[in-house]
C-alpha cells in the first residue's frame, strides 16, 4: 500500500473525529470542545496505559504476538490521531481568548517557534526509533537487535518525544492565543508522563536487564574453558 493511499484509508477512517470537531466549533461555546478533548486524551492514554501495562503482565509471548500488536496499533494511531483533532479544534474554538495586552503578532512569532522546534524534535525522534517504535511495538514483540542503543536526540535528551517534542502543542495555542489550549497541552503532556513513568520506564528498565542477563550468558558460553 502507497502512503498516499494509506494517509486516503487512515483519513477516511477518522470521518467521526472530523465531524466532531466540526460540531465543537459550529457550537460556539468552549465547554463542548474542552469536554471532547479531556474524554478524547483520558481515552487514549487509558487505553494504550491498560493495553500495555497488560502485555507487561503477561510475560509468556503465546499466540501470534504480530497479530495482537496489529490490532493494538490501529485502535491507538486512530485514537491518537483523535486525540489531535480534538485539541486543534479546542485551540481553535478557544482563539484569543489571551489578556489583550499580549501582542497578536508577538504570541504568533513566539507560537511558530515552539511549533517549528516540537515538531522537528518529535520527527527526529520517531525516525531514530526503531521499526514499529512510536507505537509500542517492543511491548508485543522481541526488540530488534541494538534497539535500545541511544540514536538521534536520544543521544542527549532521554525522553525528547514527551518533553521538548510537546513544544508544539503549546505553540499551536500559543500562536491561536487560547489560554484553554496552553491548559490542554500542558494536562496532555502531564498525561503522557505518567504513561511513561508508570508503564514505560518499567518496562524499558526489563528490557535493559534482560539484554544484559543475556549477553552475559553468551560471554560466558564463548568463554574458553580454563586449562587444568
Amino acid at each position: 500500500m502507497s502512503r498516499t493511499t494509506e494517509a486516503l484509508r487512515r483519513t477516511a477512517a477518522h470521518w467521526p473525529a472530523l465531524v466532531a470537531g466540526g460540531g465543537v466549533l459550529a457550537a460556539g461555546s468552549p465547554w463542548p470542545a474542552a469536554s471532547w478533548f479531556v474524554a478524547s486524551r483520558l481515552s487514549y492514554i487509558g487505553y494504550v496505559g491498560i493495553s500495555l501495562s497488560a502485555e507487561n503482565r503477561r510475560g509468556a509471548r503465546s499466540g501470534d504476538r504480530g497479530a495482537v500488536w496489529a490490532r493494538f496499533h490501529s485502535r491507538a494511531s486512530w485514537m491518537m490521531d483523535n486525540d489531535a483533532v480534538a485539541f486543534i479544534a479546542l485551540c481553535l474554538g478557544t482563539a484569543g481568548a489571551f489578556p489583550p495586552e499580549i501582542p497578536m503578532s508577538s504570541a504568533i512569532v513566539a507560537g511558530s517557534l515552539l511549533c517549528v522546534i516540537g515538531v522537528g524534535v518529535k520527527v527526529w525522534a520517531a525516525a531514530s526509533l526503531p521499526v514499529g517504535g512510536y507505537y509500542w511495538r517492543d511491548f508485543f514483540l522481541p526488540p530488534e537487535p541494538q534497539a535500545l542503543v541511544a540514536e538521534g536526540p536520544y543521544r542527549w535528551i532521554s525522553n525528547p518525544m514527551y518533553t521538548v517534542g510537546y513544544a508544539h502543542a503549546y505553540g499551536l495555542a500559543l500562536a491561536l492565543r487560547s489560554g484553554p489550549g496552553l491548559a490542554a497541552a500542558a494536562f496532555a503532556q502531564a498525561s503522557i508522563l505518567l504513561l511513561h513513568f508508570l508503564v514505560e520506564r518499567p518496562h524499558i528498565r526489563n528490557l535493559r536487564t534482560r539484554e544484559s542477563t543475556l549477553a552475559e550468558a553468551r560471554e560466558s558460553a564463548e568463554a574458553p574453558d580454563p586449562v587444568p
